[in-house]
């Protein structure tokens, strides 16, 4: 289906095409060539996706020795092209290596991990400004009163649909909405910094329990460090899976990210109530039933492990 195109943008011949299963929002496809193995992508069409900066991007990431993606200049001379429906895609070099599931990572690779965030954030203070993710903005728009209109919305297509899981979930997200704390956020003193925006384990390509690379860019923003540190954390460690953080494994982690990144005393203070907040306030099972990609069923174990920490949160214990 996409031999004209890519022997015309790219000069490649396709001799197979195999679709990728993970992912949120994306269509990517697994490419064998007669002059290699490359990736054709399809990247998500949301406000936080910005493809047409990932190739320069990674480029400036492999100058400074981060295995980041190597993208194909098309015939024009560009990095994006559409198909003849006019979706924008993008080719880039395959890297070898395994994706690992979630809470899959062992304890070498997870503090792999760790210490190459720290070099990224490091690297990425030398360039210009990425676009703010969390930020104020986020704190003006994302409340728990707007998140619990969101919920009840959800509750009703749930009760439609008959899924009684969703539907149990949402009503508990309801109620934790009305008590929710008070929780502010001081922006000014929080370390922010140009990250991935979406650092975790199933954005590594791993070889023989070692990270060869760190795929998909298009999410690269300004966040606070602490939230990205604590949610690559959560999605590679095993004992994560319940929804409970080991605090000496957490250590261990925050040690080898300060390696090379630098974490203040209220980083540290917020690190854990931020993230909950976060997820707290972000509707995935309406992202879910909002979706119409192949991959939807992502929103849904997002939704599902989102409320199991929740859940087991220290922080918001009756």
């Amino acid at each position: 289906m996409f031999e004209a195109m890519l022997q015309e943008q790219y000069g490649l011949r396709l001799l197979d095409a195999q679709r990728a299963q993970a992912g949120a929002g994306s269509d990517t496809w697994f490419l064998r060539c007669a002059q290699g193995a490359y990736v054709l992508k399809f990247p998500a069409a949301g406000a936080i996706d910005h493809p047409e900066a990932e190739p320069a991007l990674c480029a400036f990431l492999r100058e400074h020795s981060i295995p980041a993606c190597e993208f194909l200049k098309n015939s024009a001379g560009g990095f994006l092209s559409a198909d003849s429906a006019g979706r924008v895609y993008t080719v880039q070099r395959r890297f070898p290596g395994r994706t690992p599931d979630w809470h899959s990572a062992s304890e070498p690779l997870l503090l792999q991990s760790a210490e190459l965030l720290g070099r990224i954030h490091r690297v990425l203070l030398a360039y210009p400004m990425l676009p703010e993710g969390i930020g104020a903005d986020f704190f003006t728009h994302m409340t728990p009163q707007r998140a619990l209109a969101s919920y009840r919305r959800s509750l009703e297509t749930a009760v439609r649909l008959g899924d009684t899981e969703s539907a149990a979930a949402l009503q508990w997200r309801i109620g934790l909405m009305a008590r929710f704390p008070d929780w502010r956020f001081d922006l000014r003193r929080l370390t922010l910094r140009n990250t991935h925006g979406d650092y975790c384990v199933s954005q590594f390509l791993c070889t023989d329990d070692r990270l060869t690379a760190v795929i998909d860019w298009t999410a690269a923003c300004v966040h606070p460090v602490a939230w990205e540190i604590l949610r690559s954390f959560i999605y590679g460690a095993p004992c994560c899976a319940s929804g409970r953080i080991d605090r000496a494994l957490l250590s261990r982690y925050l040690d080898a990210y300060c390696r090379y990144g630098t974490l203040n005393d209220y980083d540290l203070s917020c690190m854990e109530r931020l993230y909950l907040y976060q997820i707290a306030v972000c509707d995935y099972y309406g992202q879910y039933y909002a979706s119409r990609a192949q991959n939807r069923a992502i929103f849904l174990r997002q939704a599902r492990f989102a409320t199991r920490l929740l859940q087991n949160a220290a922080a918001l214990a009756d």
